[in-house]
């Protein structure tokens, strides 16, 4: 004897319990949106320049070009086949580290990526981003309220941004 009919009927309702519970809730105003999304710098993402994608992003701060933080970008580090889809990783030894951004100077849209730390976060952070052309590629974390920054060159064959 199968039980399939019982069991998809009770899926069916344990759906629609969880999507009308969920439909309630959002229409009293306990579930807002703004409330649940996390921030979002539209400003720091939609800007030219890296210069105003940082000032969106971190305000004004002290810039040091410093070795406390180590910076690799593609595979090998100075290279990708598809823009597409490019490899970072950010170390650092600094302590206090509040946000790491990742610019990339020639891509229309130069802030690729914005993290804002938490002590449950741990270095080395690994991602994926896009580079539309041969660029330099920069990581700046913000820590005490300095802004460290490191960048480096990456050549890639097919531009990963349209």
């Amino acid at each position: 004897m199968t039980h399939q009919p019982d069991n998809n009927r009770r899926k069916l309702i344990k759906g629609a319990i969880s999507a009308s519970t969920l439909a309630i809730v959002a229409a009293s105003g306990l579930l807002l949106p703004k409330r649940v999304l996390a921030h979002w710098p539209s400003d720091a993402f939609t800007a030219a320049t890296v210069e105003d994608a940082l000032l969106a992003l971190v305000g004004d701060a002290e810039v040091v070009d410093d070795k406390l933080v180590s910076f690799k970008v593609g595979a090998p580090p100075s290279y990708a086949v598809n823009g597409a889809s490019v490899p970072v990783e950010v170390r650092s030894s600094l302590q206090n580290i509040e946000r790491i951004a990742i610019l990339v100077d020639k891509n229309p849209n130069p802030l690729a990526m914005s993290l804002e730390m938490t002590p449950d976060i741990a270095l080395p952070f690994k991602s994926m981003i896009k580079v539309a052309e041969d660029s330099e590629v920069i990581a700046v974390i913000r820590a005490d309220g300095k802004l460290y920054r490191t960048s480096r060159k990456i050549e890639v064959d097919i531009g990963g941004c349209a």
